[in-house]
């Protein structure tokens, strides 16, 4: 039931808020796992999370570029996950790959406008939790032992995109098998729900010999 404490979620409310978990996500991603120097980053307050953020113009410009095709994504009703592949530099070999499903939990026909109650005090909460999670994967995650770098993947219904600074290109279906990682292990995290969509965020990794 609904109360005075809720706010009504509209779709696009619901995709400005996955925008920006998944924009300081993959920002915190890239300063955890060591892809560039940490000189790099500046501190930033993330929904109560204190993180690191690129002040690269390039990166801050690849990963603006990107959710806001995400954003646009989600109001067509057209995105079912994010991956970020983390890449080494000289083989070109995916060694972690982080996976963002986005599920949609209403219905309803595709001309109509959703929208539920949901309190956005719960809602940042639920994020606050997948946050620090990802930001305590430093403890767990082995070393990347090679100069490595990043690509991100839009995954939409039927197709799979594979995103740069410049252009949106199809990601053909027979390439998905590059982004596999043999002998990897998947560690899920919490999800989160703005009660419109439902996102599930997990890393696999490739196990390194003892």
């Amino acid at each position: 039931m609904a109360t005075s404490q809720d706010h009504c979620i509209t779709l696009q409310g619901s995709a400005a808020i996955i925008h920006e978990y998944l924009k300081y996500s993959s920002h915190s991603i890239i300063f955890q796992r060591g892809i560039y120097p940490a000189s790099d980053f500046l501190p930033m307050d993330y929904n109560g999370v204190p993180m690191m953020v690129s002040r690269d113009p390039r990166i801050k410009e690849y990963i603006d570029l990107i959710m806001e095709q995400v954003h646009d994504l989600i109001m067509k009703r057209m995105v079912t996950k994010v991956t970020m592949c983390i890449v080494t530099v000289e083989s070109k070999e995916v060694v972690e790959r982080w996976d963002f499903n986005i599920q949609p939990t209403y219905d309803g026909e595709q001309g109509e406008e959703p929208a539920v109650p949901k309190a956005l005090k719960k809602i940042q909460s639920e994020i606050r939790d997948v946050m620090r999670q990802i930001v305590a994967t430093i403890s767990f995650l082995p070393c990347l032992d090679q100069r490595c770098t990043f690509d991100i993947m839009l995954h939409t219904v039927g197709e799979v995109f594979e995103a740069n600074p410049t252009m949106i290109k199809q990601f053909r279906e027979e390439d998905m098998a590059s982004i596999e990682i043999e002998g990897a292990q998947t560690i899920g995290l919490k999800q989160f729900s703005t009660g419109l969509q439902t996102v599930d965020t997990k890393v696999v990794y490739r196990v390194t010999d003892p």
